[in-house]
């Protein structure tokens, strides 16, 4: 997917001086006391080279334990051991190891005939079920309404799909209803899942001048009758006149906040300029905790999960021959010290 570049509002790396960083508030240190060697401190000013991100990163593979010829990882949630990973070119879905080796693909018959283009995942521990969201801006309304769906499913123990689980939730009509639902104008790329709340929340990309993330209770969803709410707006910022647009989510439960993904794709070159990693605690305001990390990969996905932040790639193989990555960051090396600063975002 390929991003439009914005007006003025944004944070321009390449031309602005370096950003005072301000503490973050108490809500969000809740986060940050807990991890115990995040590198913050070295944020990188504005018009810098890339900032290395802490883990390690590798590459996916499948059961010969070679790379894919073609995968296209577009959104990943973590579950017992287990990261479950949606392609946006395939309905099938990707189970892999923590070490990025696939373990088993799957597919079900009530899937979408037609792709559906799935762009991120999560799991609900209450209900034990994934849910896995298609968007795409499309041609025409007709795009737009077939591939931006949301399916809840269970996957067995033996790697299959409960075929009694899977249904279709509604995420047209309140969109419309709050006058986003336009084709070449909207296209969802995160979804995150507050298990205890039992709240879901959907993150933009499209449109690109702002990053918006919004939010809706899953009973709600279940009943056929959906509220969606504004649940955070904020400017993202850019880099070369290209905007950061939010590509990933997922919900710590431990520390009750959001992580965010922010990638950037440039239009005319096809190259990706570097990803960005937030946090925000609902009632404040996000924090920057990772800038301009990986150059040359599209941050796509996130997960949480036995201590790890897992981060996935989709580097859109078909046209830069970069097939997709994972980036295991250990939550213990993303600790930060007391005297880090983290940097709000411009609301």
């Amino acid at each position: 997917m390929k991003n439009s570049t914005h007006g003025s509002g944004q944070i321009r790396l390449s031309k602005a001086p370096a950003l005072a960083y301000r503490a973050p508030r108490p809500a969000n240190l809740r986060w940050v006391s807990r991890l115990t060697a995040l590198v913050v401190a070295g944020l990188l000013p504005a018009g810098t080279a890339s900032t290395d991100a802490p883990g390690e990163l590798m590459e996916l593979t499948g059961l010969d334990q070679k790379p894919f010829a073609r995968l296209e990882a577009s959104g990943v949630a973590y579950h017992a051991g287990r990261l479950v990973v949606v392609d946006d070119t395939e309905n099938d879905i990707f189970v892999f190891d923590t070490s990025g080796r696939l373990v088993s693909r799957i597919h079900s018959a009530q899937f979408p005939e037609v792709q559906a283009k799935f762009e991120d995942i999560a799991y609900d521990e209450k209900s034990g079920s994934y849910l896995a969201v298609g968007s795409h801006s499309g041609f025409g309304p007709e795009d737009l309404d077939r591939q931006s769906l949301l399916v809840e499913f269970r996957i067995r123990r033996l790697g299959a799909i409960d075929e009694k689980s899977i249904r279709t939730l509604p995420l047209r009509e309140p969109f419309v209803h709050l006058g986003m639902w336009k084709p070449r104008a909207m296209k969802i790329e995160g979804l995150a899942v507050d298990a205890r709340r039992q709240t879901l929340f959907v993150g933009l990309r499209e449109p690109v001048d702002r990053a918006r993330i919004y939010r809706s209770r899953l009973d709600y969803l279940r009943s056929g009758e959906p509220r969606l709410e504004l649940a955070l707006e904020f400017d993202a910022g850019s880099v070369e006149s290209t905007p950061y647009c939010v590509s990933g989510l997922v919900w710590d439960s431990h520390a009750s906040g959001l992580l965010i993904a922010t990638s950037t794709e440039d239009d005319s070159t096809h190259e990706f300029l570097g990803n960005r990693l937030w946090y925000w605690t609902p009632g404040e305001e996000p924090v920057l905790l990772l800038d301009r990390f990986d150059v040359g990969r599209k941050a796509e996905g996130l997960a949480l999960g036995a201590g790890r932040l897992f981060v996935i790639y989709d580097n859109d193989q078909d046209d830069t021959g970069i097939g997709s990555a994972l980036r295991v960051i250990p939550t213990g090396a993303l600790v930060a010290r007391s005297e880090i600063d983290g940097r709000p975002a411009r609301q």
